[in-house]
């Protein structure tokens, strides 16, 4: 090659530009436009990746949470049920308020100490009504009936359901004692005793099926 005095070459000197194609220019920006898609489309994956886990982890916290909250608020339920029932037994008077073993007179009885109208049923004569009381369970006054079965006292204490939907009696061992609880007609049932759980069941499935 060429070069004058300053080692200038001459080519390079006396080169003509020329304006590449637009076609060419086109291909060629598409070109880099494609290989920056290329390089940027992993990290938009992993960032992806990262907001579905971010969301699954979320989804099942939260059923988590639900399913811990529900069970908790049984427990206390549960907790409530056996502290009444153990109290009603402390002496004879703390059992009923009402003692009768007549249905047609405990269910008047409630009338005008409840916001609601408790279920009273005598399913003699596997099981006897003794009577009836008011209580607190759950956080509200409930009704308290009171059976015996043998020489066992079975309470069974109802208040207002939170959900319309009715359900079967479901059989459950708290502390030693039996408890079996249900809803029917708008109501919440749950009834306890130290007596087998057959029993209990038993007296729930009448009740439940009256």
């Amino acid at each position: 090659m060429k070069t004058e005095q300053g080692g200038e070459p001459i080519v390079a000197r006396d080169a003509t530009y020329h304006r590449a194609p637009d076609a060419l220019r086109a291909r060629i920006h598409a070109a880099v436009a494609h290989e920056s898609r290329e390089r940027a489309r992993p990290a938009l994956w992993r960032w992806g990746a990262v907001a579905a886990a971010l969301a699954a982890t979320a989804v099942v916290s939260w059923n988590a949470a639900l399913m811990h909250a529900q069970v908790g608020a049984q427990d206390a339920v549960a907790r409530d049920v056996v502290i009444a029932h153990v109290r009603s037994l402390m002496s004879e008077g703390h059992l009923n308020d009402v003692a009768s073993s007549d249905q047609h007179t405990v269910k008047p009885w409630f009338q005008g100490k409840l916001d609601f109208a408790p279920l009273v049923v005598d399913p003699a004569p596997a099981f006897a009504l003794t009577g009836g009381r008011l209580d607190y369970v759950n956080g509200r006054p409930v009704a308290a009936l009171a059976y015996r079965v043998r020489l066992h006292v079975i309470n069974v204490f109802e208040w207002p359901a939170a959900s319309a939907q009715d359900s079967t009696p479901q059989l459950v061992t708290r502390q030693g004692f039996s408890i079996v609880r249900w809803r029917r007609g708008g109501l919440e049932f749950c009834a306890i005793s130290d007596a087998s759980g057959p029993d209990v069941l038993r007296l729930a499935q009448a009740i439940s099926s009256s």
